[in-house]
C-alpha cells in the first residue's frame, strides 16, 4: 500500500467520526433546550394560570349596598388585570348577560347602585381563557335607606351629669348621633354657669345637631312681652306653663316667642335653628305658619292621636304609626298629600322612651322596618328626654341595640344612624 493511499483511508475515518460527533452534539443540545423550556411552552398554560390567581382575589367590599347620599359606595367596580388577546371577561346579575369593558390593560366591569332595582343579587364573573372557563359568584342586597334618629327633647331643667354621660355613651356604643331640640328656657331658669355649660355640652358634640324645643313657661312668655294665657292645659305636677300647649298662642303672640328663643340662641352662641318640636307635641297650623316664616325647615311634634295629661286634653294629631315625613298643609296639619308649605313634618313614629319601654319602642319601629330590604326611604324617629334618663336610658338603649342588628355601617342592613338635619337633606335633595 502506497503512503499516500494509507492517508486518504485514514481522512476518510476522521471524517465520518467527526460526523457522528456533531450528530451526537447536537441531539444534546436538543434534549437540554427541551429540558429548560419543559412544559411553559404553551401559552394557555401560562394565560389560565394568571386568570386563576386574578379570580382568586376578587372580591365586593359588601354585601349591602344602600341608595343614600349618605354612602361613599355609589357602585361595584371590578378590575381584572388580564390580556386582550386569546380572552374574554363578561358577567352575568341575576342571569342577564354583560360585557366586561377591556381598557387601560385592564377588564373593567363596573355597575352603579342607582341603576338597580331593590332586591337581591347573584353575580357571577366569568373569563373563557383559551378552551376553558374560570369563574366566580357573589351575593350582595340593593336597598332604600333606613334612617334613624335619635332626637332629645330638654325640657329646660337641670340635668344630673349622671344623665348625660349615659346618652354619651349610649350615642358612642351604637354609633347614634343625637338631634337635639334644646330649650332656651334654661337662660332663665338656671344659673349662668350651668346653662353655660348645658350648652357647651350640646355644642362641642360635633356630629349632633341643635333644633328649638318648647314649653310655654310662664317666665318665658312673659320675658317674650306677651300675657300668658294657661287656659286650656294638659296637666302635669310641673306646672308654671309646662303643660301650657303652643296652641294657646296665636299668630302674633306666638311669633314674639320664637323670635325671642332664637335671640337666645344668639347670644349664647347657638346657630339659628330650622327644625322645631313643641312641647306635649300641642301645636296648631297657625303656630306652623310662624315656624315657616322665621326660616323653620322642620317641624317634628306629628304622632298618632293621643289624650295627654291628667287634663285629659286631646291632642291635634291623628297620624299612623307607620306615616312618613310629608310637606305640610296650611289649613291641616295632619294632611300628608296636598303640600302648600315650605315646612316638612317628621312625626314621631318611633316613640318616645318615657312612655314606652324597649318592647314598645321595638315595635313601632317594626312597624315602619321588619327586615330585609327596603323599598323606599323610611325614616324612624324616636324621642328621648334627659332630666328622666334613669328611667328612659334603659328603653331607648334597648330599642338601638335591637335596630343596630341592621345596621350598614356594620354591613348588617340597611339602617343609617342620622340627625334629622341631614335626613331631611338627602331625603328631601336639598
Amino acid at each position: 500500500m502506497s503512503k499516500k493511499l494509507l492517508i486518504l483511508i485514514v481522512l476518510f475515518f476522521v471524517l465520518i467520526s467527526s460526523s457522528v460527533f456533531l450528530k451526537q452534539l447536537n441531539s444534546k443540545d436538543k434534549d437540554i433546550d427541551t429540558d429548560v423550556k419543559g412544559g411553559t411552552t404553551d401559552p394557555c398554560i401560562e394565560l389560565e394560570e394568571t386568570a386563576k390567581k386574578e379570580f382568586s382575589s376578587l372580591s365586593l367590599t359588601q354585601k349591602w349596598y344602600v341608595k343614600s347620599p349618605y354612602t361613599d359606595i355609589n357602585s361595584i367596580d371590578i378590575a381584572l388585570e388580564l390580556p386582550n388577546d386569546d380572552i374574554n371577561v363578561t358577567y352575568e346579575l341575576n342571569e342577564d348577560v354583560f360585557d366586561a369593558v377591556y381598557e387601560n390593560e385592564n377588564w373593567n366591569i363596573n355597575i352603579p347602585i342607582e341603576s338597580l332595582e331593590d332586591g337581591e343579587y347573584k353575580l357571577l364573573v366569568k373569563s373563557n381563557v383559551c378552551t376553558g372557563t374560570i369563574s366566580k359568584s357573589f351575593s350582595f342586597n340593593v336597598s332604600h335607606p333606613v334612617y334613624v334618629v335619635w332626637s332629645i327633647d330638654w325640657e329646660g331643667f337641670d340635668v344630673k351629669e349622671e344623665y348625660l354621660k349615659e346618652m354619651d355613651r349610649i350615642s358612642s356604643k351604637y354609633d347614634v348621633p343625637m338631634t337635639h331640640f334644646f330649650n332656651p328656657y334654661i337662660y332663665i331658669y338656671l344659673s349662668k354657669t350651668r346653662a353655660q355649660y348645658l350648652t357647651d355640652w350640646v355644642k362641642e358634640r360635633d356630629e349632633d345637631s341643635i333644633g328649638l324645643h318648647l314649653h310655654m313657661f310662664d317666665k318665658l312668655v312673659e320675658a317674650s312681652k306677651v300675657t300668658v294665657n294657661n287656659n286650656p292645659a294638659w296637666g302635669s305636677p310641673t306646672g308654671k306653663g309646662h303643660d301650657t300647649p303652643n296652641s294657646n298662642y296665636a299668630y302674633d303672640d306666638y311669633k314674639k316667642i320664637i323670635e325671642w328663643s332664637l335671640l337666645q340662641y344668639e347670644k349664647n352662641g347657638l346657630e339659628k335653628p330650622t327644625m322645631y318640636r313643641a312641647g306635649g307635641w300641642f301645636i296648631d297650623e297657625e303656630n306652623i305658619s310662624v315656624l315657616k316664616n322665621l326660616g323653620f325647615r322642620i317641624e317634628s311634634s306629628g304622632r298618632t292621636h293621643y289624650i295627654h295629661g291628667s287634663n285629659q286634653l286631646e291632642g291635634p294629631w291623628n297620624l299612623k304609626d307607620t306615616t312618613q315625613p310629608y310637606q305640610m298643609n296650611s289649613t291641616d296639619q295632619n294632611i300628608t298629600n296636598k303640600p302648600n308649605m315650605n315646612i316638612w313634618e317628621y312625626p314621631n313614629n318611633g316613640g318616645d322612651s318615657w312612655a314606652y319601654s324597649s318592647d314598645g319602642l321595638i315595635k313601632k319601629f317594626k312597624n315602619n322596618y321588619n327586615g330585609g330590604i327596603a323599598n323606599k326611604d323610611t325614616i324612624v324617629t324616636f324621642i328621648s328626654h334627659p332630666h328622666w334618663f334613669n328611667r328612659e336610658g334603659p328603653n331607648i338603649e334597648g330599642a338601638l341595640k335591637y335596630v343596630s342588628q341592621y345596621s350598614y355601617s356594620d354591613d348588617n342592613g340597611p339602617v343609617i344612624f342620622l340627625t334629622l338635619d341631614k335626613v331631611h337633606q338627602y331625603t328631601v335633595k336639598l
